[in-house]
């Protein structure tokens, strides 16, 4: 998926084969990209996080859901794991400080709110399949904090477009 252009990805999304993984690990490293956009060249260690955070959800995305209900919910996790971690980056950053752009804040925000209710929704497909209670029962606590996630994703945007309405 690296080596192929947006036009092959959406090609890829929207046929009615295999598409290229999981659809929340596409927002997260949407996300993620747009964090590393807002800090720019200059943005130092910020901005590496964001980029390793990319690659992690390339990775996942990658790597598919496969057959097995039990693998792909845990994959689904390890995503909103890393959707999460780009968000408390997209928290950090204020538009205007050192050049940071409220329209990729607030972009960064949007993508990885997709992606934690994604992820989610993801999850919960995947425990039709699973048996065992103790699985069902991580995986559930697993997406458990995905409301508040989702609520922070909005407060981000939300501080981006009232500071933009000053």
């Amino acid at each position: 998926m690296r080596s192929e252009t947006v036009d092959q990805v959406l090609e890829s999304v929207a046929s009615s084969g295999s598409g290229p993984g999981s659809a929340a690990a596409l927002h997260t490293a949407l996300g993620s990209a747009f964090v590393a956009r807002a800090v720019g060249p200059n943005g130092g260690r910020t901005a590496e996080i964001a980029d390793d955070l990319r690659g992690a959800a390339l990775r996942l995305a990658a790597e598919g859901s496969g057959a097995d209900p039990v693998a792909g919910a845990r994959a689904a996790v390890r995503v909103l794991e890393v959707a999460e971690r780009a968000l408390g980056l997209a928290e950090t950053l204020r538009p205007g400080d050192r050049g940071v752009g409220a329209a990729d804040v607030a972009a960064a925000a949007e993508a990885l709110r997709a992606a934690v209710g994604t992820a989610r929704v993801e999850v919960e497909v995947h425990l039709a399949g699973i048996a065992d209670p103790a699985v069902r029962e991580e995986l559930l606590l697993a997406v458990d904090p995905v409301d508040d996630v989702v609520l922070r994703a909005a407060k981000v945007t939300a501080v981006v477009r009232e500071q933009l309405l000053r």
